[in-house]
């Protein structure tokens, strides 16, 4: 079950966890800035981004996050589309992926009694998609995918 709120212009997501039986909260901006980090070091670790894993990062957004919870900025667009921002300025700053993935990493620290496994999964398959959508899944891209299945606990 997912409800929304808004806070003083703050949206947060309530994600309900069926393990605990808890409703959890996560800042839906930082968690999809977060996801940028990630998404974006899975395509960087190669060193290379080609349009086809931008194509997929954008299928990704449109069809796995877009309508995951439904909050928009001030201007009435999906937060979802933070992902998509996200990426473009690690590529623009020209970050290593080790530098994304280590964001990542540490929000994921920081927040993972608050995300659920459909959340994980979801999380991981998105990244697992990015990584094969250039022929199949290069050594770089798969040290990543590892790390990340460790860091999700999948």
């Amino acid at each position: 079950m997912i409800d929304f709120s808004q806070h003083r212009n703050r949206l947060r997501i309530l994600i309900w966890s069926k393990q605990s039986n808890t409703a959890l909260m996560l800042n839906s901006r930082r968690f999809y800035k977060e996801l940028g980090n990630l998404f974006y070091a899975i395509a960087a670790a190669d060193k290379k981004i080609s349009p086809k894993e931008k194509k997929t990062l954008d299928d990704e957004v449109q069809f796995a996050w877009k309508h995951y919870d439904n909050t928009t900025d001030r201007f009435g667009s999906d937060r979802a589309f933070l992902i998509e921002f996200e990426f473009e300025t690690m590529e623009d700053n020209s970050e290593t992926a080790e530098t994304a993935y280590e964001a990542f990493e540490s929000f994921f620290q920081e927040k993972k009694d608050e995300i659920d496994e459909h959340t994980r999964v979801r999380i991981f398959n998105s990244a697992r998609h990015i990584a094969e959508s250039v022929r199949k899944i290069n050594h770089e891209e798969l040290s990543y995918l590892v790390r990340l299945k460790k860091l999700l606990g999948l």
